[in-house]
């Protein structure tokens, strides 16, 4: 799985994503895809194994909308891409944001 078919399925199920951060006055509801983390097993100073953990913001109005959240949970599950959910209100900006927090054992090409 790489970073771009990952958009490309997201942008396929109607989601408006941008990569890293959104352009100032995008409408909501819109995702930002971000890498968070890279933590690789490696011992003995070799690296055995890649891990990219990559975060699906949901940006959302100031109501959660319950359907985005089945689409985009169908999108990962149907793709075999396991994930956690954290909710995060931010009522100083007036929306909901959602992190969808993804782990690619083996890592996730660049691409």
């Amino acid at each position: 799985m790489t970073i771009s078919s990952l958009k490309t399925l997201l942008e396929d199920a109607k989601f408006d994503v941008h990569l890293g951060s959104a352009p100032d006055g995008t409408a909501c509801p819109y995702i930002v895809m971000r890498d968070i983390e890279q933590p690789n097993f490696a011992a003995d100073n070799i690296t055995y194994t890649e891990t990219t953990s990559l975060r699906l913001d949901l940006v959302e109005s100031e109501v959660h909308n319950w359907s985005l959240h089945s689409t985009l949970k169908g999108v990962l599950d149907n793709n075999s891409l396991p994930y956690s959910v954290t909710f995060v209100d931010d009522t100083s900006e007036h929306v909901c944001e959602t992190y969808y927090d993804i782990r690619f054992q083996g890592g996730i090409l660049n691409g």
